[in-house]
């Protein structure tokens, strides 16, 4: 039987390869010529997340948010993004055409997670910890559901269970 093994970076980031974003319809900005800059990481929220997959628990991403502390404001959708990551790219998906994105980092190891509300980027990070991913969603929204999932990898050890969070569902 595989062992569960507590949650780290590098074990998250093995499933956020697999990660699909379908580009966004209809969300529109009255973004042009704004600057958005990426923050280099966000603590706060990746300790909440990380309290989350330890507790092996499940919760509204609203109020994970709201529980670590970060000081964002109303938002109505988080988007993640696997890196590398262009200004172009993102602005065609979030409909925040000419839109000046600086501090997007290219190599792979990290995810750009954005929050907006009604159109407009209210945070925007580089997530090295790549925590949650995504799936089956074009965005996440307050309301939709973090649980935890888990999966075998084959490893020079043998198999070993990895957990990490999984984003579902909309609102």
């Amino acid at each position: 039987m595989p062992t569960r093994r507590p949650m780290s970076g590098r074990l998250l980031s093995a499933f956020v390869a697999a990660m699909v974003l379908i580009p966004a319809v209809g969300c529109s900005s009255s973004s042009s010529g704004e600057q958005i800059t990426v923050q280099d990481g966000n603590p706060a929220l990746t300790a909440a997340f990380a309290r989350l997959l330890e507790e092996r628990g499940t919760a509204r991403l609203g109020d994970i948010v709201a529980a670590s502390g970060i000081q964002i404001g109303q938002w109505d959708r988080m988007y993640s993004f696997s890196s590398p990551n262009t200004s172009d790219k993102l602005n065609r998906t979030l409909g925040t055409d000419g839109a000046k994105w600086s501090g997007l980092h290219t190599h792979s190891e990290s995810t750009t997670q954005v929050f907006m509300h009604e159109g407009k980027v209210v945070l925007a990070y580089d997530d090295r910890e790549r925590g949650p991913i995504v799936k089956r969603l074009t965005y996440a929204t307050p309301d939709s559901l973090v649980s935890p999932k888990s999966a075998v990898t084959k490893g020079m050890g043998g198999d070993q269970t990895i957990w990490y969070l999984e984003i579902q569902g909309m609102s």
